[in-house]
């Protein structure tokens, strides 16, 4: 198990992410606002689960799901969306659209258009209303909202949005001549004598500090992989997923590998983290480097697809159609006079709100926010966030006074509202959860006296990856038998989707064949052509399995078919089993065949896909191969391992935008490939699929994509699950909550309108 501090990345800082809420204790007395004393923090305060909170709440670098629910409530996006996620162009004055009978009308901060011009490029314009404020009282103004997009495309931004990847006009040449001060000093190496961009004194102090805290740092890992089996830093490296460090390595040189595998950016090496922050270990200045930009060439002195028209109107333009920018105008604007320098703002001068490639000002505020939403960021104390209603919100006041955010585990989602700490939760729902519910209703019933749900599918969905680098023969990941070898993995383990998820969700949940949610427009249709049960062929294309098969044939076919798989591998089969392995595939200490598969159960086997792997465990066992199910009780551990590459294999959930782009989880380049795909013929799809805004064209396009990602085994979809919101009927008024809720548009959408009684 990977020991580490970081947590999970969520897909785009620059579209907020859907809720993940927990809870924790607040005790509070305070009066409500019906005149009674209430036994908890309730009196004009919504208290509400999150989970995962890792304190960066600017919008321009937040992460985690939690964390960006904390920025939805503090600030405003540019771009509304309906309940089916299409863009609301007229949102000044409203929209009027209808859903399951129901005519709601939506509104929002701006105006977008957009135009197809003669040249073949693309202008959206956007036109803001003119009575926004900040929580400051500053007004919101475009040049609020052209700081904020300069700032996501400075070439030192290391967030976790995409935004620098559409093709804006201007945008490269912008972001071109400028490296990290960290990059340049680090790969010129130690004997370097040119102080063109740096000097003599920057030089020793950078490695200095990599001589003694990165060194420090990296002992950790190695201390950690030689309790864990490790021999010496060569075998602890390379069981860190650094397989090239010579025999003689030292904790120094493990170090200089790792930070040069992130483009020495500091704090981006913080996700191999073994105990200590790296930020602990080396000086400031130092850890500044990794994110400070020196210029190296020439560049442009503007992004010329972004101009202002007037105080309120900025117009942007592409190089042909991208279909996943007008989701980008998304964006929360920053106010330039707080996350920047108001005096370094001068547009017609070209400056920004900031110097080019030092973005230090708005990282410095990650923990003291400041926006224009319904609620103004008070601060972040013992797990808890405490917002307070902003007056001036353009939608409206808030109906409650303040708004907590308190961090917990998974199982006091029910428990924590039923108890009256908290007000609103989002359990992960199971048939468990079901009956946990309609049990302290006591009337069969998940609506009732005490509690209230709110069900609608997840805008995500389970699955199981592997690392293609990590299961891999000879050490050719993109090679034929590599990926005969992770399908034959994926056809043994999909044999016992069905079983285990109506086990874990009973009928609110289905199998996922593709590696799409549902509730996409893109989601292939057991009707299309073309459909197929994701690994239920043999190697040589066979069906698997008759409509007419049992379970238990079911169970005898997968076994062969996996077996089909391994020997396209390159696998000895005798006897319905595997007798060796090919090179680069990993054997355990009696020279058996071994993978395992991290899953963040609780350490107690809490998880929809934990049967699944068992039983899929013994499958393995029956053929020869040591499959490990390592169940970890930390969630931080577990996503720490796949985001560092370490894992080989691993259980997690989705959770996706609006638009269903594929460029940051599949792309070769994108930020969250912890697949390690990397394909041309999926880029080009990638990338084609961003150029037509006709979703009829643009379907088939992702259904190719799709198959390439199954044909390499890197992904087996598990589960489209049902999301709930958990409401108390005893302290919220619910019929204040949000109707119809779906995927794009849940209660946190209209939080301004929620009452407590």
């Amino acid at each position: 198990m990977l020991v580490t501090r970081r947590n999970m990345l969520g897909l785009s800082a620059a579209t907020m992410g859907a809720l993940a809420l927990a809870a924790c204790n607040n005790t509070t007395e305070q009066t409500g606002d019906n005149g009674d004393a209430n036994t908890g923090d309730h009196a004009g305060t919504l208290v509400v689960a999150g989970n995962g909170l890792e304190g960066k709440f600017c919008p321009l670098f937040t992460a985690s799901a939690a964390d960006q629910d904390v920025v939805s409530f503090n600030n405003i996006a540019l771009l509304m969306t309906d309940r089916m996620a299409e863009p609301v162009l007229s949102a000044i004055e409203g929209e009027t659209k209808e859903y399951n009978g129901t005519e709601y009308t939506y509104t929002g901060p701006a105006d977008i258009s957009m135009e197809e011009n003669a040249d073949g490029t693309v202008t959206y314009t956007v036109k803001m209303r003119d009575d926004i404020k900040f929580h400051d009282g500053n007004p919101v103004t475009i040049d609020d909202a052209i700081f904020t997009f300069y700032a996501y495309f400075d070439p030192t931004y290391d967030g976790s949005a995409t935004l620098y990847s559409n093709d804006i006009v201007g945008l490269q040449e912008y972001r071109s001549g400028m490296a990290t001060l960290a990059s340049l000093i680090g790969n010129a190496g130690r004997d370097n004598t040119d102080f063109t961009y740096w000097t003599q004194e920057q030089q020793d102090a950078f490695w200095a500090a990599v001589d003694d805290g990165g060194t420090k740092f990296a002992q950790e890992i190695v201390d950690y992989m030689m309790e864990n089996g490790a021999t010496d830093v060569a075998s602890a490296a390379a069981g860190w997923n650094y397989p090239d460090l010579p025999a003689d390595a030292t904790a120094t040189t493990f170090f200089e590998a790792i930070a040069a595998a992130y483009d020495w950016n500091f704090s981006a090496c913080e996700a191999e983290t073994a105990g200590s922050a790296l930020s602990d270990l080396i000086p400031e200045d130092v850890y500044a480097m990794g994110t400070q930009g020196v210029e190296t060439g020439d560049a442009a002195p503007n992004v010329s697809g972004i101009v202002k028209v007037d105080d309120y109107t900025m117009t942007v333009t592409t190089n042909g159609v991208d279909a996943t920018m007008i989701y980008q105008l998304s964006i929360a604007p920053c106010s330039y006079k707080y996350y920047g320098d108001e005096s370094l703002y001068d547009y017609e001068n070209n400056s920004f709100g900031f110097t080019k490639g030092d973005l230090s000002k708005a990282r410095s505020l990650n923990g003291q926010p400041m926006g224009s939403g319904a609620f103004k960021f008070d601060d972040y104390t013992s797990g808890t966030v405490h917002m307070s209603a902003n007056a001036d919100y353009y939608k409206g006041a808030p109906k409650v006074s303040n708004l907590n955010v308190v961090e917990t585990q998974e199982a006091d989602m029910v428990t924590g509202v039923q108890a009256g700490t908290l007000d609103v939760s989002q359990p992960s729902y199971s048939m468990e959860v079901e009956s946990q519910i309609k049990e302290i209703n006591g009337n069969d019933d998940v609506n009732g006296d005490v509690l209230s749900t709110f069900l609608h599918d997840f805008r995500g969905y389970g699955y199981i990856a592997i690392a293609a680098g990590n299961v891999c023969v000879n050490g050719e990941p993109a090679s034929d038998a590599s990926k005969a070898l992770r399908k034959g993995i994926f056809t043994l383990i999909a044999a016992y989707r069905d079983s285990g998820v109506a086990s874990y969700y009973g009928d609110t949940a289905s199998v996922l064949n593709y590696p799409i949610s549902t509730s996409s427009w893109a989601s292939p249709n057991e009707t299309d052509p073309g459909y197929e049960v994701c690994y239920s062929t043999d190697a040589s294309g066979n069906p698997l399995y008759t409509a007419d098969m049992s379970e238990e044939d079911r169970y005898a076919a997968a076994l062969q078919g996996a077996l089909s798989w391994f020997e396209a591998a390159g696998f000895t089969v005798a006897d319905g089993k595997v007798t060796a392995a090919p090179a680069g595939v990993k054997l355990n200490a009696e020279g058996v065949p071994s993978f395992q598969c991290n899953i963040g159960g609780g350490g107690q086997g809490d998880h929809p896909t934990f049967m699944i792997l068992q039983e899929a465990k013994e499958a393995f066992a029956s053929i020869g191969i040591d499959f490990i199910v390592n169940d970890i009780a930390n969630s931080a551990d577990l996503f720490a391992s796949y985001q560092s590459g370490a894992a080989e294999m691993w259980c997690a959930a989705w959770q996706s935008t609006a638009d269903p782009d594929m460029y940051q989880l599949y792309h070769s380049q994108g930020s969250t490939n912890y697949y390690q795909i990397n394909d041309p013929d999926l880029d080009e799809l990638i990338e084609a699929g961003r150029q037509s805004l006709d979703t009829e064209s643009r379907k088939p396009i992702y259904k190719e994509a799709m198959d390439i990602i199954l044909d390499w085994g890197v992904e087996l979809p598990v589960y489209q699950r049902s999301e709930c919101t958990l409401v108390s009927t005893e302290r919220v008024n619910v019929d204040s909550v949000v109707k119809d809720q779906t995927p794009y548009w849940t209660w946190k959408d209209e939080i301004e309108k929620l009452e407590l009684k």
